[in-house]
């Protein structure tokens, strides 16, 4: 706990995506729901923040976007009770679910978080690309928290009902 990062396969069999790709797009719609846009085109971050118009979704690339909504626990029973699932975490350590879709090819680039991140798969396979380092200088003129450089030590497909635990400043992309 928090000093290595663990990857558990079938953490939770036959998992259920707490909200369809669908009303994920309608939630971020709605001025009540923290919802974020990350486009990467040709090596150059976007961000944009919602809430979103529903043309937005007509006018996206093919590849290279992530949707992320934040707090869906507060909008969505489903995802209380997956967040409930984790009530061995002390309360002041548990923020909220996130969840997010992306197009292929997306994601929102080599980071590291401050508290623990439990990534949950959902439908569909995600590679993760982890990193213990120590270099964490960000990105100048990227609009998001980017590492300028990832030295990628290990890596991990994740299919649905996966889990990777990362511990506090441990890399990923």
């Amino acid at each position: 706990w928090q000093k290595k990062s663990l990857l558990i396969r079938s953490a939770i069999e036959d998992f259920t995506d707490p909200v369809m790709p669908e009303a994920l797009f309608r939630l971020a719609q709605s001025r009540a729901v923290e919802s974020r846009l990350v486009i990467n085109e040709g090596g150059t971050w976007r961000l944009e923040h919602g809430p979103f118009r529903k043309s937005r979704w007509q006018r996206l690339p093919e590849r290279h976007w992530t949707l992320l909504v934040q707090g869906l626990n507060h909008h969505v029973p489903a995802a209380e009770r997956l967040l409930r699932r984790f009530d061995f975490v002390p309360l002041a350590r548990l923020d909220d679910v996130m969840v997010s879709v992306a197009a292929p090819g997306g994601g929102v680039g080599p980071h590291f978080d401050s508290y623990d991140v439990f990534l949950l798969q959902g439908r569909g396979v995600r590679r993760w690309a982890l990193s213990r380092q120590r270099d964490l200088h960000l990105a100048p003129d990227a609009p998001l928290k980017l590492l300028q450089r990832m030295h990628v030590e290990e890596s991990h497909d994740l299919v649905s009902g996966d889990m990777l635990y990362l511990p506090p400043r441990v890399a990923h992309d």
